[in-house]
């Protein structure tokens, strides 16, 4: 079957396994017609292979379809590249077996065929050798190739046949070509996780299929024109991202970040549902980063995005960011400033390790860290570790802020307690020199004697669970989360009191600290409109807040829609899916409330009611945090690294533009129900306290050389500081000359001075 025949005279109609068979469809008893499932159009004549020119909107003998989407178009623009390059690899297959050895003769073939074309059409004389007319071909190819081959397995697989040239070629010549390819990598200093880049092996294809003597682009080339041109080609599928703008609305995410030359640095990303997109980044050297500054610059940036497609703009917790968000408020009345939820959080967790607060948490997290910085900094020890008693595990799980990486590093080291244990008294312990060293004996009798320090690491386990969940529901983009934090927090506080039995005394300074942040910083109606409408929560029988959700939602109501006639009709359409009338109370609505996505939901079931559908489809659309901002760390410090920070920012911006957008068009194209972040956070340093010994503490021999030495992490600097004025929103007071500290639960009052234990009689 051919890809032309995509259908019969008669009888059923036959297709071939082309993926544009997804979007089309064959006509009955009309030989290669198809119909196009967009926009409707049928296509006489051509099957399948028209079909693709429609879809891909290639100018032509057939018109293009208007209503594919960026995705499609891109794929079967790459379909018709690919069949283009499979004609051309079966022309170079016939030279091959003709030729198999010689490459220069077949070389100069193509060259003087080239040439003849050129005399022919004009009447000139041979000008370039076959070399330069390789490079001038293959910088073509290059230029012109950008999109993710994924839909024909290429020659390099596994499993694939390969061409006549590879298996001709001897063991000796494909181990010279991956030594010489290796020997560049190591020159270069490229990271080795680079070989997993979709585009690798895509690269090394296209410079093989052109052969010896091609050129690769230079430094001015890969700096100049090349980067111009992928940011020209990112415009244009991003337009696509924009257009869910305006149903979905958009979240845009702010944060500062400093680089090594100590200049600072504000990201702007938009998020919504189809990704993450990096808008770009402004260099704030020399301005005040006072709320009047930092108006100006947020105020360019949602007119770049267009007022009426912002739902909140999201920032960090610093005073100055605070004002300048209520100022767009105040500007525009039709969005929401909202801090970054992640931020808060980790404050919350943060003010629990707090020695002032709560010093029994802070000496029980040092003794970890302790243990942690000896057992990391020593490599024979650490090979001890990882081979004999915990299979290759590690002590440190790093998470997306400092402070749940050291609560979740204290439920690493309960898991492993009694391997721990066993190490500490194993013949290579007692034999090793460490076992002798002052630091060594103290770290033994840490793990070995002190039941008060394994006592204290389970019950703050215990304690912290909940909230690092919390935190891992509103860090992610790929899900929305806006739907479930304000339900989230309530269950987090529910969850430390049934953990610590109830029991006020032990609850009460935890979950005071919880309600301070909530109800002085991260509470917002957006979040309370996010519940009320997610049918998996609003109608479950265990929730009770219905009245304060309500609130919540009118006043979102109010502020995001600004015709009154519009809002008469929301509010008189809310009563419809408070009581389940029409499509709400359907069977099939009622059981897939907690089976269904929020969005999908209402997708699905909100049709009687058009206008509160789309008005919780923006609202659930929505993200919590601005973790993605921190994501983009890792891009900014791997380009502007020492040897490319003498590049303008606008190149640094480029670069960053490119690449981060590259992998939100990859997980857009590759997407699947549980498919993860792609954004790989292993650049941000989050497990530096864990791992690094103080200077004079570090004296490193040569048995403590290993290979995990060489990869040191990247040092991330933020441009705030995390000790900003949110410190003084938990604790009421510090007595002047004193060391108890209040902690406030409406009508309850908790002290704690030096000498009490907020641990005492915990089982």
């Amino acid at each position: 079957m051919t890809e032309n025949q995509s259908s019969v005279a008669s009888g059923p109609v036959v297709r071939s396994e082309d993926p544009a068979w997804a979007y089309g469809r064959a006509v009955p008893d009309a030989r290669n017609n198809t119909q196009c499932t967009f926009c409707g159009k049928m296509i006489r004549g051509g099957g399948i292979t028209r079909l693709k020119y429609h879809l891909a909107g290639i100018p032509g003998d057939v018109g293009a379809c208007k209503k594919v989407s960026e995705d499609v178009k891109w794929q079967m623009k790459q379909l018709i590249e690919d069949l283009k390059k499979s004609k051309q690899k079966k022309r170079r297959m016939n030279k091959e077996i003709s030729n198999p050895y010689d490459v220069e003769e077949e070389e100069e073939d193509d060259h003087h065929h080239d040439e003849g074309n050129n005399d022919n059409e004009r009447g000139g004389s041979k000008s370039h050798s076959s070399v330069s007319n390789y490079n001038t071909k293959g910088k073509e190819k290059v230029g012109e190739k950008s999109t993710i081959k994924s839909y024909f397995a290429p020659r390099t697989k596994p499993g694939s046949q390969p061409s006549i040239r590879s298996s001709l070629a001897s063991k000796q010549m494909v181990e010279k070509a991956r030594m010489n390819f290796a020997r560049w990598w190591y020159h270069a200093n490229i990271p080795f996780h680079a070989a997993h880049s979709v585009y690798y092996q895509e690269a090394l294809d296209s410079v093989a299929a052109i052969g010896p003597g091609f050129k690769g682009p230079s430094y001015h080339d890969l700096r100049g024109p090349l980067l111009q041109k992928h940011v020209g080609e990112m415009n244009d599928y991003l337009l696509d991202v924009k257009n869910d703008w305006k149903v979905y609305g958009c979240s845009i995410m702010s944060d500062g970040w400093t680089n090594q030359k100590r200049a600072p640095i504000i990201n702007f990303l938009v998020y919504c549902p189809r990704g993450t997109m990096f808008l770009k980044s402004l260099d704030v050297s020399g301005l005040t980063k006072d709320a009047d500054t930092l108006f100006k610059l947020f105020d360019k940036v949602v007119q770049e995005v267009g007022p009426e497609n912002v739902v909140q703009f999201i920032t960090d917790n610093d005073s100055s960011y605070k004002s300048a968000g209520k100022k767009l408020m105040q500007k525009y009345g039709t969005f929401y400033w909202s801090p970054c939820a992640a931020h808060c959080i980790d404050l919350m967790l943060e003010n629990f390790s707090d020695k002032r607060y709560f010093p029994i948490i802070d000496e029980t997290i040092q003794k970890a860290k302790k243990i942690t910085k000896f057992i990391y900094n020593h490599g024979k020890i650490l090979a001890l570790m990882r081979s004999n008693f915990t299979n290759g595990r590690d002590l440190i799980r790093p998470a997306i802020t400092r402070f749940a990486t050291e609560f979740l590093s204290l439920q690493c080291l309960t898991k492993f307690k009694k391997e721990l244990r066993q190490m500490f008294t194993c013949d290579q312990w007692v034999e090793s020199r460490h076992a002798r060293d002052v630091m060594g004996k103290e770290v033994a009798a840490i793990v070995l004697e002190d039941k008060e320090f394994w006592l204290q690491c389970q019950q703050i386990v215990k304690i912290s669970e909940p909230l690092v969940r919390v935190l891992r529901l509103v860090d992610g983009d790929e899900k929305p989360s806006m739907g479930y934090l304000y339900e989230a927090m309530d269950k987090a506080k529910e969850n430390i009191k049934a953990r610590l039995k109830n029991k006020i005394s032990a609850y009460i300074p935890f979950t005071s600290v919880i309600d301070a942040r909530w109800d002085r910083q991260l509470h917002s109606p957006l979040h309370a409109a996010g519940c009320y409408l997610n049918p998996g929560i609003f109608f479950r029988p265990s929730f009770k807040k219905q009245k304060d959700v309500t609130k919540g939602l009118l006043s979102s109501i109010t502020r995001l829609v600004s015709d009154p006639d519009e809002q008469d009709i929301l509010s008189s359409q809310i009563e419809s899916y408070k009581k389940s009338v029409g499509d709400f109370g359907m069977p099939m609505a009622i059981r897939q409330r907690e089976k269904l996505s929020p969005v999908a939901w209402w997708e699905q079931f909100g049709n009687d009611t058009p206008e509160l559908q789309k008005f919780a489809i923006r609202v659930l659309s929505q993200c919590c945090s601005a973790t993605g901002c921190e994501r983009a760390w890792s891009t900014f410090e791997f380009i502007h690294s020492k040897r490319r920070n003498r590049l303008e920012h606008k190149r640094l911006n480029d670069l960053v533009y490119v690449r981060y957008n590259l992998l939100l068009r990859e997980r857009n194209i590759r997407r699947t129900k549980d498919y993860l972040d792609p954004i790989s956070l292993d650049n941000i340093d989050l497990m530096e306290d864990w791992v690094a010994e103080e200077s004079e503490f570090l004296l490193v021999t040569e048995e403590d050389v290993s290979w995990d030495s060489i990869e040191e992490p990247l040092t991330t600097m933020t441009l705030e500081d995390d000790n900003d004025d949110d410190d003084d929103v938990v604790v009421l007071d510090e007595e002047d000359g004193e060391n108890d500290v209040v902690l406030t639960d409406a009508n309850t009052h908790v002290y704690y001075g030096p000498d009490v234990n907020p641990f005492e009689g915990w089982e």
